[in-house]
């Protein structure tokens, strides 16, 4: 096996686990919500050990695409693409993090999330698991298009997280308990 076969094996085996850490990012956040929505505090507990198997990636991915720079000196779109990596990661390590606090406040809530808030969580969520699907793509296949399209995806997600943080404050103003 040449060298560079070598090479492109180790930049494969690191795409396939990001698509691996985008995959249970993604399930972690469709397990969390369902913990919320449905008090299925299984669920949650769930969610929140799978965050061991998303760190584990996340220090694998580090150690692999640090080692290629360092014994293989890329350049040109393999750098690109293994700098874009240790920005990837970080960034799907926040995505499982965050679907383990949904998970917590799931078993906190205990079933008891106020059903007009129900379709924002949903849209939010969805919303989400667009952006992430289409930041994978665009980590694998640099679109400008698709660039924009998820930076305007996040503006309506923050706006979705705004409005939705409000009425929960509102919920919790006219009723403390």
């Amino acid at each position: 096996m040449s060298l560079r076969q070598q090479y492109d094996e180790r930049l494969e085996l690191i795409r396939s686990q990001i698509i691996q850490m985008s995959t249970l990012a993604t399930e972690m956040i469709e397990e969390a919500m369902a913990a919320v929505l449905e008090g299925n505090t299984d669920a949650a507990e769930a969610v929140i050990h799978r965050d061991d198997v998303v760190d584990a990636l996340e220090e694998t991915v580090i150690r692999e695409t640090v080692l290629l720079v360092m014994q293989e000196s890329p350049v040109a779109s393999d750098l690109r693409i293994l700098t874009s990596t240790l920005g990837v990661i970080g960034e799907l390590e926040k995505v499982a993090d965050d679907a383990v606090k949904l998970a917590r406040r799931a078993k906190k809530l205990g079933g008891e999330f106020p059903d007009e808030l129900r379709p924002a969580l949903e849209d939010i969520s969805t919303n989400c698991k667009r952006s992430l699907a289409g930041a994978i793509r665009l980590y694998t296949n640099y679109d400008s298009g698709l660039a924009q399209e998820i930076i305007t995806l996040d503006e309506k997600i923050d706006l979705q997280y705004a409005v939705a943080r409000k009425r929960i404050v509102e919920i919790i103003q006219e009723d403390p308990s």
